[in-house]
């Protein structure tokens, strides 16, 4: 089994990066930089030839923004397994435009007297974050 402080451990998360994020990939680093709030510099710099080890909030931040393929990769060699996501892709999309057209409708009414609240802000905040699966979904394999 490989553990995260391992140099394999670090060896498989630069493999992993180099396979999903750069030139010519779905996620470019700055695309990942962008994604996760993160300096483009220190996120290449784990995929050097000697990297620096990367804090276990680091890899959730960075896989969550990758497709699970790459996280499965990963937690398949730390002896961890999940069970493929099955799925109706135009349901899921579908599903997906239903809830961005519902927090869009939500959020233009929060709008309605020109300034959000603490209680809209936080309402609407709740909503994104109820979305980003089924957004990730329809991200990570068309569908």
């Amino acid at each position: 089994m490989l553990g995260l402080d391992d140099e394999n451990g670090k060896i498989l998360i630069a493999d992993t990066l180099r396979l999903h994020v750069g030139q010519g990939k779905r996620t470019t680093w700055a695309d990942l930089a962008e994604a996760i709030g993160e300096k483009e510099r220190t996120l290449r710099s784990y995929v050097e030839s000697d990297p620096p080890m990367m804090s276990a909030v680091m890899l959730m931040r960075i896989f969550s923004a990758l497709p699970p393929a790459a996280f499965n990769r990963v937690a398949r060699r730390m002896g961890f397994a999940t069970r493929p996501i099955e799925h109706d892709a135009e349901a899921s999309v579908r599903s997906a435009l239903t809830e961005a057209s519902q927090f869009v409708a939500e959020g233009t009414e929060a709008f309605e007297d020109g300034e959000l609240d603490h209680n809209e802000r936080a309402r609407l905040a709740r909503r994104a974050e109820q979305m980003i699966p089924k957004l990730a979904l329809v991200a990570s394999n068309g569908g």
